[in-house]
């Protein structure tokens, strides 16, 4: 709140200083008043064909609608022809792109001047090519400005005085031709055999993909075996396998399309649905690798007592960020997204993300300075602040503490960086601290057998560090005396530390058993008096 009412004043104090004019911008005398001249009518053709791009999809979209009289207003005519000649002309030219047309309408310019530097003159745009047989005749678009609204652009005259003669030349496919009447049937964009076709194809191709992929692999996996990585190569196979088998039956999808006729219309939607999910499955391949290796990884390092492990965890989630982010991208800019603008948008909206999100990054700092420096690992025992727990994750903004309750505790990670943080894994020794009170009625010989008995039983355990270890006789307390016995026990953990500890108070209290004593517990002695109340004083007669 404090941050964003600060950000506020600044802006405001901004505005109010370039509000202020300068001493040059002050005028000597008040100056008359000019008219605020009209804005100008922002002016659009009504066929959205400002730009090579929009011009051509205008003309498939309404040639695919059968909107002959609109499709014939993407055409440039020398001349007034009829509008049947119009609408004729459209139609070949349909029926010429569908059969002949090759190129990219991805990479055709979407700006209003379209490509300066393919070449050409400035008013002319190539589209793609029509290949028929030996023959290919260039696609091009021209622009030009008509008497009222913006420039635009049409099917050159050059392109279209080709399109009859080609028109003769096509022939339908000979598949087209040995087919019933019912499989030619239209729905929707294609015929009916060209449906099933499209639809048909993808579950054997992706059959034949999985066996494929199991064949080529197969040698590999025998080689690497005999290595003795068995079960690594295993894992990253099977992991691999559907991303690998999706991957070639897109590619095997797309070669086998191409002999079905497709019309344009439908090609060009289809190249971007292509694009976009050879750019998913690329990154389901590269997460499902990541996965294998950094689990192969995790098993390694845990299995050698490695404290790599969380530092391999959080690496995973990194990468796995890091393609998701490049997978956004990239099919962004299969579909014609420009990259350009929305990378710049994206760095100036990262200043002001920074501010909005500091509490984040300063957890995910916080991360990789308790992974880097090695501060806690999964499985520690340790008390952070006011919990106690074990850590069962270390995420890039949080620690995960599971409490003796059994509850979880989500710390974030910029909080460990200001918060003592108390490894008890670490720990080499545990500190054996107890007071032994005994009775008053112990007797002094007593008490020095006692203090060697307990000496002598701290000296020879051998889970207690004996250069540590020491029984005094402590101090007189209220109801006993006391004996401190203070030494550090060697455990690996802390339930092995309470086994230790049960063993010494055991020995301790046979010890004092074996001297005749016992130990001490709270009393008080009452001492009851009775005193003679003082003689009357005597008075006079």
């Amino acid at each position: 709140m404090r941050e964003r009412r600060l950000v506020l004043a600044a802006a405001a104090l901004a505005a109010a200083i370039g509000a202020v004019p300068s001493a040059a911008q002050v005028p000597l005398l008040p100056a008359a008043p000019t008219p605020t001249p009209a804005p100008e009518p922002s002016v659009t053709d009504p066929y959205r064909r400002e730009t090579p791009r929009s011009a051509f999809l205008g003309f498939i979209q309404a040639a695919q609608r059968s909107n002959w009289a609109v499709a014939a207003e993407f055409l440039q005519f020398r001349g007034n022809p009829a509008p049947a000649a119009r609408q004729t002309l459209a139609r070949q030219l349909e029926a010429v792109l569908n059969r002949a047309f090759s190129g990219d309408l991805q990479a055709l310019s979407g700006a209003v001047a379209g490509n300066l530097a393919d070449g050409l003159p400035p008013e002319y745009e190539r589209a793609g090519q029509l290949a028929l047989g030996e023959e290919t005749v260039d696609v091009l678009l021209a622009r030009e400005t008509p008497r009222e609204g913006p420039p635009i652009w049409l099917f050159s005259a050059e392109t279209l005085r080709e399109i009859p003669r080609l028109y003769r030349e096509l022939n339908v496919p000979e598949i087209e031709e040995k087919l019933p009447e019912v499989l030619r049937r239209p729905v929707g964009y294609l015929h009916l055999w060209q449906l099933v076709g499209f639809v048909g194809l993808l579950p054997p191709l992706f059959l034949l993909s999985w066996l494929l992929f199991s064949v080529v692999m197969k040698p590999l996996r025998l080689r690497l075996e005999k290595k003795g990585r068995q079960g690594d190569v295993r894992e990253a196979l099977k992991r691999a396998r559907a991303p690998v088998a999706l991957l070639l039956t897109l590619g095997l999808h797309h070669f086998a399309t191409s002999y079905l006729s497709l019309p344009l219309l439908f090609r060009y939607r289809y190249g971007l649905w292509f694009r976009v999910s050879i750019v998913a499955a690329a990154a389901w391949l590269l997460l499902r690798l990541i996965d294998a290796l950094s689990g192969t990884a995790r098993d390694r390092f845990a299995e050698a007592g490695s404290s790599a492990v969380p530092t391999i965890t959080l690496g995973r989630r990194i990468l796995k960020g890091a393609v998701l982010l490049f997978a956004v991208l990239a099919a962004l800019s299969a579909v014609g997204v420009n990259l350009t603008a929305a990378l710049a948008g994206l760095g100036i909206g990262g200043v002001a993300l920074a501010f909005a999100a500091r509490t984040s990054i300063e957890n995910i700092f916080g991360g990789f300075t308790v992974i880097g420096d090695k501060i806690l690992r999964v499985g520690d025992a340790c008390r952070i602040g006011t919990f106690t727990g074990t850590v069962e994750d270390i995420t890039l903004f949080a620690t995960r503490l599971r409490t003796f309750d059994r509850t979880v505790v989500s710390i974030p990670n910029g909080t460990l960086l200001t918060k003592e943080i108390e490894n008890l894994s670490r720990r080499d020794r545990f500190l054996f601290n107890h007071v032994l009170g005994l009775r008053y009625e112990t007797t002094p010989e007593q008490m020095k057998a006692v203090l060697a008995s307990l000496r002598t039983i701290l000296a020879e355990h051998p889970r207690v560090a004996p250069e540590e270890a020491r029984v005094r006789f402590l101090r007189l307390g209220a109801s006993s005396l006391d004996l401190e016995l203070r030494a550090y026990v060697l455990a690996a953990d802390f339930p092995a530390f309470l086994e230790v500890q049960e063993e010494l108070l055991f020995s301790a209290l046979e010890a004092v058993a074996a001297a005749g004593t016992g130990v001490a517990f709270p009393s008080q002695t009452l001492y009851l008096g009775k005193d003679q109340a003082p003689a009357a004083p005597s008075g006079p007669d």
